[in-house]
């Protein structure tokens, strides 16, 4: 048996690095990449053009030098061929095929594991939504981005802690509690968050300003009946809240309040902090007179402004947005010591895993602060969040600035209207209302396929697919690029979307139900263009997931996250299977080696989907 290894793909990539070091005497790994057409080879390196510039030459001839390689010497290299200026590197498909079935079945649902970014601690925030309402669709896309960057966080070492925040001290938050005191008068009935949410509607046309406002008073104040009843409220509603996230795989490690911020003496400690930066200074003059500043003119998007000096405390010395977030990052990165107190929550779905809590009454240390911290926002907070993390820098933190990622996400329309909380554009959208007529719709769709199954199985499969296809939906699609929801694109059997990658699977198991993958077999009789073409596929799953982690980028305005490509792959690996299936028959394969070769085969595809459709937050099913 060959030696497994982790990532299969990379093995292959590290011979054709080596080959060419060996042939140029240069490190060329920069100038590879995946050729457009599988008939151009498996990796292609464009080195020539820029050697050309150098030494002047004709980048054709340059690229045959470079092709002058031993191939017997690499054992994954069956060949190097030229193509003008490019050099083109073919899979030995023999070898790398027992490579990659070996390191299958050595690490099952281990595989495309990582150990890369071990003794990493992440923090990912998501999704903050106000506990006055319920998930709309638009929300949905916060959570699921953030539970999956995640899920693929973890898979490359990184140890991940996800956390809400919950902003229980808003505007918002006063004047749905005024129209539950003024607007109601029986108690709420039906899903608490939905039926908060419809009271926000009303409460927000028809509130006493006078009278929110004082609430907002004793809110901030605590200890007292008001802040009591609206940390009560706010606990059932995010519970409901919960249960929309359970149905869509979405699980939380802490829950941080904004109360609990307020009274934990944290901002208080972390201006000690500030104070101690040379470069915050207090005004004496001007409008601004008595404020603490911090100067941002360094940097070229402020420099342009009329004004580079952003307040943090007020002459009064209430402190702005800005100065709160950037205490509550000083306190999730350790520079200040933890203030909290904790109590369990609730048990997580299916784990024995409790979710925590901050509050005033527990007991403290429960946080690990983190190395980096990747904040689930959308694209129109990109200014906001920037400033924090250049307020973190020019205050002299810098490996917390340069920790801190905002992962900026576009949003989730309608064809005619965006989604409004105030206005309750929301209703018959909520992530509730949408999973349940995906449900509805994949009900109907299991039914037609299976006509003679049970109740049960048509409701446990139908809830599956239709949860998934709404998670699928909202992962598929870059993150920088809006959603504009429709029922066509988010149920398709046959298409890019969840139904068609669990369909796969089921098939996948449909057949390894009718008879088992042996443990090994003679490879060699996998001859067809189509069995290389999925080893090629399941071989690339370790890479493609390390290189969506090491290719997280900071730019000015957010953050590069190609998440979208787990989805892509996932859709790659499910065509490919299927052509595989229509065209090379498996249990009436004309041996018996052949049998046992294609059921390996099989035996592999199932195992990436299922760890692939994992990541991706679906539950793999193996009937449909």
């Amino acid at each position: 048996m060959t030696k497994p290894v982790l990532n299969p793909w990379k093995q292959f990539r590290q011979q054709v690095v080596q080959a060419l070091l060996e042939g140029s005497g240069k490190d060329l790994s920069g100038f590879l990449e995946r050729p457009a057409k599988p008939e151009h080879g498996d990796l292609g390196c464009t080195a020539a053009f820029s050697m050309a510039k150098e030494q002047r030459r004709n980048p054709a001839e340059i690229a045959k030098e470079l092709a002058k390689i031993d191939s017997s010497r690499f054992p994954l290299i069956e060949k190097v061929v030229t193509q003008g200026p490019y050099v083109n590197f073919y899979i030995s498909i023999k070898p790398y095929r027992q490579l990659v079935i070996d390191t299958l079945q050595r690490l099952g649902d281990q595989y495309g594991k990582s150990d890369t970014f071990q003794g990493i601690h992440a923090v990912v925030e998501s999704p903050a939504v106000n506990p006055n309402n319920p998930w709309h669709i638009g929300h949905a896309r916060n959570a699921v981005l953030g539970d999956t960057i995640a899920r693929v966080l973890g898979k490359v070492g990184y140890d991940v802690t996800r956390m809400d925040y919950i902003n229980d001290l808003g505007l918002q938050i006063a004047v749905v509690y005024w129209g539950l005191k003024h607007l109601t008068k029986e108690p709420l009935k039906g899903k608490y968050d939905q039926a908060l949410g419809r009271v926000y509607v009303e409460a927000h046309e028809k509130h006493d300003k006078a009278e929110v406002e004082r609430y907002l008073q004793l809110m901030e104040k605590g200890n007292n009946e008001v802040a009591r009843e609206v940390r009560e409220m706010s606990e059932r509603c995010l519970r409901a809240h919960h249960k929309t996230a359970s149905r869509l795989g979405v699980q939380h490690d802490l829950l941080v309040w904004e109360s609990d911020i307020a009274h934990s003496g944290l901002f208080a400690e972390a201006l000690e902090k500030i104070l101690e930066s040379p470069n915050i200074k207090r005004l004496s003059e001007g409008e601004k007179a008595g404020c603490l500043v911090v100067d941002l003119s360094a940097y070229e998007e402020f420099r342009q402004l009329k004004d580079t000096e952003k307040i943090l405390i007020r002459s009064n010395g209430v402190a702005t947005y800005v100065a709160k977030d950037v205490a509550f990052h000083l306190w999730k990165f350790g520079i200040i010591k933890d203030p909290f107190k904790y109590r369990q929550f609730r048990r997580k779905r299916g784990s024995t895993e409790p979710l925590w809590t901050t509050t005033q009454k527990g007991k403290p240390g429960r946080f690990k602060p983190a190395n980096v911290i990747f904040n689930v926002i959308g694209m129109p907070q990109s200014f906001p969040q920037r400033t924090v993390y250049l307020v973190l820098e020019t205050l002299g933190y810098h490996k917390a600035s340069e920790g801190y990622y905002h992962l900026a996400y576009e949003f989730v329309t309608l064809p005619d209207k965006r989604f409004s909380g105030r206005r309750g554009t929301w209703i018959g959208f909520s992530t509730d209302a949408v999973v349940r007529e995906a449900t509805r719709r994949a009900r109907r769709e299991v039914k037609a396929r299976n006509p003679n199954e049970s109740n049960r199985f048509y409701r446990r499969v139908a809830e599956a697919i239709g949860a998934a296809s709404v998670r699928y939906s909202l992962l598929k699609v870059a993150v920088e690029k809006q959603i504009t929801f429709r029922w066509d694109e988010i149920l398709n059997f046959d298409g890019n979307a969840a139904p068609y990658l669990m369909y796969t699977h089921a098939r996948a198991s449909s057949i390894l139900r009718k008879q088992a993958a042996p443990e090994r077999a003679n490879l060699d009789v996998l001859s067809a263009p189509r069995e290389a073409e999925l080893v090629k596929l399941i071989g690339r799953f370790p890479d493609m997931l390390l290189r969506i982690v090491e290719g997280i980028q900071r730019e000015k305005w957010g953050t590069r996250i190609e998440l979208f490509k787990l989805a892509e792959y996932t859709y790659k690996l499910s065509v490919a299977f299927n052509s595989f299936y229509n065209h090379c028959p498996v249990l009436k394969a004309e041996s018996k080696d052949l049998i046992a070769a294609r059921l390996l085969l099989v035996d592999a595809c199932q195992q990436v989907l299922r760890n692939a459709l994992t990541l991706l937050g679906i539950h793999p099913l193996e009937r449909i």
